[in-house]
């Protein structure tokens, strides 16, 4: 009756989050209208040593206009679907290879079995699974291969009582803290002090200091919500979602005293197998999207032969796992289809120009805080981290070269600024296709990512500060 009676309350109070694709499309809109208004403009390009065009500071220089047409607004979606292609198919495949393994039944029952050997131990799972992909983050930047492990999180955060958010935020958002202090990040920290000149990963210890401290706020933050969810269900942000796996949780709950059979433990070393090569051939042998689809997908076959499946039976679950990732994957193109508008109508170096105009009209006292904020606004046109490197630090760089900000300073802007916001802006294709893995609504996510946002944009504005009271 309380639960009830806090469920109507809680709707009640409820602020309707728009669906994802309608804040996409508003985006795309807006975008598409500022070709009409904002001069068109170009900065010139060069190629630095280590191959990557990067922007000439002090070059922008304004250009023809060319204001998006309406054939030009309709073709942005399916050519953002078509540049993003590969990792929208490792999303499906990801998502039809786990429909496999979840019609074996042998990730219901493992899970099931950890999850009893943690009874009581909930909390130190959430910091270790988090602090775990934290380091993974920071050393390897592990994007997109993160993806591939949300349906595992996310079903162990259920076996443990709380909900797909939390299974999500444990995976996701370790990862985040880590790629965004970047103390050994190969993708930003690397490229943005290659770009302004600096020795590679130094400043590592002030990092290293910068990602503890984070990591603790956001564990503790992760905590206090799985927590309130395991005590009040209701208090979930994805509550009709958990009411619509009751059943099957349910189902696996009766998996506890069901030993694994033989094949289902091959099943499980298959996974693990499989994602062990997964993460080594990016990381050793420089393999792509493709190539790990190729992987997932040689994965998901052998494992519904050693399950004993049969054919139709593999067919159908890996069609089954795919639909679930339809939401995400279509997001990753939608998201692409702005930086095309933008791109296309020659305004995204004049939206960069114009932000770093105002930096540079601050009181140099506020230098370093305008460059982190200035970089969530870009990143939410640009979600890459090399991409906005190669894009912003060469102003960067400039700006504090004039000001006195030291280089350090300014990467550690762009990294926080870059990294954290991951989280929170719709046009990510990480946190779309994650979201995808664990079935939650971005209007759902953001409810809880927001403050979890805002605590590590608040905490790396103080160690942006710090580094520039020290000198870094």
């Amino acid at each position: 009756m309380n639960e009830k009676n806090e469920q109507q309350k809680k709707k009640k109070w409820d602020i309707a989050v728009p669906h994802t694709y309608f804040i996409i499309f508003m985006i795309l809109i807006l975008c598409a209208v500022l070709t009409y208004i904002l001069p068109a403009g170009a900065y010139d390009r060069v190629e630095n040593e280590a191959g990557r065009m990067i922007v000439v500071a002090d070059s922008f220089h304004q250009v023809e206009s060319n204001p998006i047409s309406l054939m030009d607004f309709l073709k942005a979606v399916p050519s953002g679907l078509e540049a993003q292609a590969a990792l929208i198919f490792f999303v499906f495949v990801c998502g039809g290879t786990f429909g496999i393994f979840d019609e074996t039944n042998a990730l219901n029952v493992g899970i099931n079995k950890i999850a009893h050997r943690l009874n009581g131990k909930e909390t130190l799972m959430i910091i270790a699974i988090t602090t775990i992909f934290s380091i993974l983050g920071a050393t390897m930047a592990f994007d997109p291969q993160v993806i591939m492990f949300i349906p595992l999180g996310v079903a162990l955060a259920r076996r443990c009582g709380y909900d797909a958010i939390t299974g999500i935020a444990m995976v996701l958002g370790g990862v985040y803290v880590g790629f965004s202090c970047g103390a050994l990040n190969p993708y930003t920290t690397a490229v943005a002090q290659g770009i302004a000149g600096i020795p590679l990963f130094s400043g590592l210890g002030f990092r290293v200091v910068w990602q503890i401290v984070t990591l603790i706020f956001t564990c503790a933050y992760i905590i206090r919500y799985a927590k309130k969810v395991k005590v009040t269900p209701s208090a979930s942000y994805c509550y009709e979602l958990e009411l619509s796996e009751k059943e099957a949780h349910e189902k696996a709950q009766e998996s506890f005293t069901t030993k694994l059979s033989v094949r289902q433990i091959l099943v499980i070393l298959v996974l693990f197998g499989g994602l062990g090569c997964v993460v080594y051939g990016s990381l050793k042998l420089s393999w792509g999207t493709t190539d790990m689809a190729a992987a997932f997908f040689g994965m998901g076959i052998l494992a519904g032969i050693i399950g004993g499946l049969g054919g139709n039976k593999i067919c159908t679950s890996w069609i089954k796992g795919a639909k679930t990732m339809v939401f995400g994957a279509l997001a990753i193109g939608l998201g692409r289809a702005i930086l095309i508008v933008l791109e296309n109508g020659m305004i995204m170096d004049t939206i960069v120009s114009g932000l770093s105009s105002l930096l540079q009209m601050l009181p140099s006292s506020l230098i370093s805080l305008g460059m982190l904020i200035a970089n969530v606004v870009i990143n939410f046109f640009v979600p890459s981290g090399s991409g906005q490197a190669t894009l912003v630090m060469p102003f960067m760089a400039a700006i504090a070269s004039l000001t006195g900000v030291t280089m350090q300073t300014a990467i550690v802007a762009f990294q926080g600024g870059e990294g954290f916001s991951n989280a929170v802006i719709p046009t990510s294709s990480t946190t779309n296709a994650c979201l995808g893995a664990g079935n939650v609504g971005y209007e759902k996510w953001i409810r809880f990512a927001m403050p979890m946002f805002l605590i590590q944009l608040a905490i790396c504005a103080v160690f942006t500060i710090i580094a520039s009271v020290i000198g870094l």
